[in-house]
């Protein structure tokens, strides 16, 4: 596999994209959440094909890449200060910040809220950085022990079980699976309901048999998810909200 960076002019916009060598037997254009271009091609196409495809889907292009920047600069930075708002499984907590005599900071969530205690007298730096911290820290606890009930349930029912799983921190990407049988997950999707992590984690499970987005891929996923549309859809029009969160 090879990455190589292109530049087309679209609109007098100068617009990058990777090109990324593989096996597929097809082209395909992939706009990340952050504007990232990327085009997936086999080895045997040339440049001159790929430039003519990219070409093609200009218009569509820019679109995305324009949507993503208005996106970026409409979120709000997060303070991690008390009455902001947190999302879990899909419902919203208030936050609360307590100062207390401790060495090392604490979640505990309650019926409404997620309570996050931390040692006094540091600086507001320190202290917003020491709640982020408490809380992805609370975060990937919480989704690390869901994931693995959802990936015992779903491996049994599609009988594959995949080699390694991870929880990583992906910017624009919910999951992903090697022809190696590792599979990665965002732990941010523990914001989401859980029908949403279960499809994430079905999909994964999924290109353990099937490594592409063939219709048998999407028969597969429908057999065990038949409302997987919805899911789709919904990651697609709140994604931003898990990410920005």
């Amino acid at each position: 596999m090879t990455d190589k960076k292109r530049f087309i002019e679209i609109e007098d916009n100068k617009i990058a994209y990777t090109v990324v060598k593989t096996r597929r037997k097809t082209i395909g254009i992939i706009v990340e959440r952050n504007g990232e271009v990327r085009v997936r091609a086999p080895f045997r196409v040339s440049e001159n094909q790929i430039f003519k495809v990219v070409q093609k889907k200009a218009d569509w292009i820019l679109r995305k890449v324009n949507e993503a920047a208005e996106r970026s600069s409409s979120s709000v930075e997060r303070k991690f200060a008390s009455g902001e708002k947190l999302l879990y499984l899909g419902d919203e907590y208030i936050l609360e910040t307590v100062e207390k005599d401790l060495a090392w900071a604490e979640v505990i969530k309650t019926e409404n809220t997620v309570a996050v205690y931390i040692p006094g007298g540091m600086s507001c730096e320190i202290r917003k950085q020491t709640i982020k911290k408490a809380l992805e820290e609370w975060y990937r606890k919480r989704f690390s022990e869901i994931v693995k009930e959802r990936v015992d349930r779903y491996s049994l029912r599609l009988k594959v079980f995949p080699r390694k799983i991870a929880i990583k921190d992906q910017k624009t990407r919910w999951g992903s699976c090697s022809k190696k049988g590792n599979i990665n997950l965002n732990w941010r999707l523990v914001m989401a309901p859980v029908d949403i992590i279960d499809y994430v984690v079905v999909h994964e499970l999924c290109h353990l048999k099937v490594m592409n987005h063939s219709k048998d891929f999407w028969n597969l996923v429908m057999s065990i998810l038949p409302n997987c549309n919805e899911s789709r859809k919904w990651l697609k029009i709140n994604g931003d909200r898990l990410i920005n969160s």
